[in-house]
């Protein structure tokens, strides 16, 4: 897929950033299998990787549509719950319910040890100099918190304000997520959509509501299994502009400013 260029973006006049931060700035993928497999599940899951992604992101996503208030620490943890199911691990004798039990409260707990790419928090500090940024995410305030504290921790001060699927009481792709970013942008920086640029990895949870919101966005294609399938990608999710890493875009707009 072809590169879009930064012109269709006027980088100087824009005054905020929303963000993804779960798959764009932090490796939401590489957490998920590495604390997916250090569960006593781990051997008995698929050995191919981008099936293991594919079939944890059916669950979830499933989960997260059917209880937009649920916590994503507990969404997840009941991911790996109806995935073991699926595999029958208690059925044929691999472990007991117990033993699944405790591996998801495991698993369900590390969320905000995740680690951050290693763009992300020079670029978010690029990135702050020139606009207000503002994570829209699919996790708990908890889960979010922890990661503040540990992997984004340089990106603390950075954010201008943070909206979680706690605090708007759904998920994205939602309508009321990108309702909330919209309103509260306005209410509080006076920051008008037509101002915005969001940012964001997923092309299901943040590129289709985007183009629905007529929001310009930049798609961080960081090469992973989840999210929407990148074939034709441009022409059905709408975004802007392509690049594979943050840090290509915190370049892409010090250049704009000179």
């Amino acid at each position: 897929m072809a590169f879009t260029t930064a012109s269709n973006i006027p980088w100087t006049r824009v005054k905020a950033l929303s963000f993804d931060i779960f798959g764009t700035l932090v490796d939401w993928e590489g957490g998920i299998d590495d604390s997916m497999r250090a569960t006593a599940l781990g051997p008995y899951l698929p050995k191919d990787r981008k099936q293991r992604m594919l079939d944890i992101e059916r669950h979830d996503t499933a989960i997260q549509r059917d209880n937009q208030t649920m916590l994503q620490c507990d969404i997840i943890a009941e991911g790996l719950r109806r995935y073991a199911a699926e595999l029958k691990v208690v059925e044929n004798g691999h472990l007991t319910q117990d033993q699944v039990e405790e591996a998801c409260k495991q698993y369900g707990g590390r969320i905000g040890s995740y680690p951050a790419f290693p763009d992300s928090v020079d670029a978010i500090n690029r990135l702050r100099k020139h606009y207000k940024l503002i994570p829209l995410t699919n996790v708990d305030n908890q889960s979010f918190d922890d990661t503040l504290s540990g992997p984004l921790a340089g990106c603390r001060k950075s954010f201008s304000a943070v909206y979680t699927a706690e605090d708007i009481g759904s998920y994205k792709p939602s309508q009321k997520n990108f309702d909330y970013l919209l309103d509260h942008l306005k209410s509080d920086f006076g920051v008008e959509k037509g101002d915005l640029v969001h940012v964001a990895q997923s092309l299901f949870h943040d590129h289709g509501p985007a183009t629905k919101n007529q929001l310009m966005s930049v798609w961080v294609d960081r090469g992973g299994d989840m999210g929407g399938e990148v074939e034709g990608a441009q022409e059905k999710f709408g975004f802007q502009m392509r690049v594979q890493t943050l840090g290509e875009l915190a370049e892409i707009v010090d250049a704009a400013f000179g």
